[in-house]
């Protein structure tokens, strides 16, 4: 009887029994360290040689990173020191009878960890676009001098271009989709501005 459970496999209630707390706060620990080394090295020294001389124009998506990587920061602080809280709540319970690694309650731990990565992602996006939104509210943007920035503003607001657009018209759905004023000059098909050859539907 014994050996047809073995094969089996064991039961659930085995699997979320009373877990070890000290080894799922050190999963705890490793996940958040592994999130802080993931935020403090994800860019290479080159490129930030290459910004700091103007060798690359800085693109304004990579604002967005910053506070992604920013969350990401504050998630791997929160479970390095979840990880340690857990480590000494473990120490001072007591010990649970020594079984096989607790894979379940690992990948509970990854699982987690996984899902708030997203949520951050996701929240990094929102957070950016009212800081940018607030930012053109306060000083309303002369986007006909840098089509470029116009560009970039209205692919992170979603903004549609279309092949009978011009200039104007492009920049009036930019302006209200921001809430500022419009500030332009005369009116120009996107076909005669280079800046806007791509993504026109």
């Amino acid at each position: 009887m014994n050996s047809l459970l073995n094969l089996v496999g064991p039961e659930p209630e085995d699997l979320l029994g009373t877990p070890d707390w000290a080894v799922i706060g050190l999963v705890f620990a490793v996940a958040g360290s592994f999130l802080l080394a993931n935020s403090i090295l994800f860019r290479h020294p080159r490129q930030l040689v290459e910004e700091r001389f103007g060798l690359v124009r800085k693109e304004l998506h990579s604002i967005r990173e910053y506070i992604f990587h920013r969350a990401q920061v504050n998630l791997g602080f929160g479970f390095l020191l979840g990880g340690f809280v857990l480590q000494l709540y473990g120490r001072y319970q007591p010990a649970p009878p020594v079984t096989e690694l607790p894979i379940v309650w690992i990948g509970a731990v990854v699982v987690l960890a996984a899902v708030l990565l997203l949520a951050s992602w996701s929240w990094s996006l929102m957070a950016f676009r009212s800081y940018v939104r607030a930012h053109f509210q306060e000083n309303p943007p002369y986007f006909e001098e840098d089509l470029p920035l116009a560009r970039e503003v209205g692919d992170l607001f979603g903004v549609p271009r279309y092949t009978d657009d011009t200039v104007e018209s492009y920049l009036r759905r930019l302006s209200d989709r921001l809430g500022t004023p419009l500030k332009s000059r005369r009116p120009r098909s996107l076909a005669e501005v280079d800046d806007f050859d791509e993504g026109v539907a």
